[in-house]
């Protein structure tokens, strides 16, 4: 049988605890897929990240990205020449 839950963890010295109780058989095996999540008053990102992430979006919205660089020519890019 599958079993599959979300349970919310505190990680402490090496151990992950669980906030509350768990619906898993004593002794039983899994795989645990952890995501990290902002606390009160705590992100988990920074703002610089934040800003680069916002312009890499904007950027691919926009569907246009100019380098300033060279044009390659056909036979460059496929290196042919």
């Amino acid at each position: 049988m599958d079993r599959e839950q979300d349970i919310p963890f505190v990680y402490e010295n090496g151990v992950l605890r669980p906030e509350g109780p768990v619906d898993f058989p004593e002794g039983g095996r899994g795989i645990a897929h952890i995501r990290e999540v902002a606390g009160p008053g705590r992100s988990t990102m920074s703002a610089a990240r934040r800003r680069a992430l916002e312009t890499i979006r904007r950027i691919a919205a926009s569907g246009v990205l100019n380098s300033g660089g060279r044009r390659l020519t056909r036979d460059e890019m496929h290196e042919r020449g």
